[in-house]
């Protein structure tokens, strides 16, 4: 049986590294704006710092919007394949305390 995309490609790991990513640009961002802003004139050595993280955010915000509709289409197809054997368990079946000695 083909394993789906789904299966292979991590989806929850490269969204949380692309919202970190633009969560620490939008901040270094701010940053850099208001320390540009304290000095003046003489902040212009911040320009190129300014430019390198703007361009970390776009590109990290146009990677989490392609890889959320790449995951949603990658479910939605590995979903129409029909019915996995797979089960997912949300307990453990073997419990500590005997039936018995349940309340």
């Amino acid at each position: 049986m083909t394993e789906s995309l789904v299966d292979h490609v991590n989806f929850a790991k490269i969204v949380t590294v692309l919202a970190v990513v633009f969560g620490i640009s939008i901040g270094l961002c701010g940053l850099t704006a208001a320390l540009s802003s304290q000095m003046g004139g003489g902040g212009d050595f911040l320009l190129p710092l300014g430019i390198i993280e703007l361009i970390a955010m776009g590109l990290s915000a146009v990677g989490l919007v392609l890889t959320v509709v790449v995951w949603v289409i990658a479910s939605i197809v590995a979903g129409r394949g029909g019915r996995s054997d797979r089960t997912i368990k949300l307990f453990d079946d073997e419990d500590d305390t005997p039936r018995g000695d349940r309340k």
